[in-house]
């Protein structure tokens, strides 16, 4: 779990899916490893090695999901959440979720890009009936404009 966000969970390991082959006595695990913290992604990896090893299995590492690393000092982040106030006369509701792949990759490729995520409401997402909300996207369009806006006076975060 984050030490910086309550209740927000830093690195996972969830295994989606096993399939057996019986013909060739082979049962394949198949995992999704992810953090924010690159290292903790490479400890899981370890661990799977070695059971993998003492087990006397086999390890293919297909992909690594990039880390994206929670900025307490996010001039971005102040920027956008002004401009929320500035828009709705509310503040908004600031939230982190275990996600943000391309967040992560682009804070691979930029490491002090300063980055925030936000999109419009979506329902059931990576099922058969994802689905968004179009007003929310409407709304998240106009937002994004207004706050590309007064990056003009990021200067004052």
């Amino acid at each position: 779990m984050s030490l910086d966000i309550k209740g927000l969970v830093e690195t996972s390991n969830n295994l989606g899916v096993i399939v057996t082959d019986e013909k060739n006595a082979l049962v394949t695990f198949n995992c999704a490893i992810r953090s924010s913290i690159d290292s903790q992604v490479q400890y899981i990896i370890k661990k799977h090695e070695a059971i993998a090893n003492l087990s006397g299995a086999t390890i293919v590492i297909e992909s690594i999901y990039p880390g994206w690393k929670y900025n307490k000092n996010s001039r971005l982040r102040k920027l956008f959440a002004d401009t929320y106030r500035q828009m709705y006369d509310k503040d908004m509701k600031l939230e982190a979720i275990h996600a943000g792949l391309e967040c992560g990759i682009m804070s691979k490729k930029m490491p002090d890009l300063d980055i925030i995520s936000f999109g419009p409401n979506m329902y059931d997402i990576h099922t058969p009936n994802e689905h968004l909300s179009i007003s929310s996207t409407k709304r998240t369009y106009e937002y994004l404009l207004k706050g590309l806006e007064n990056m003009i006076n990021i200067e004052k975060y």
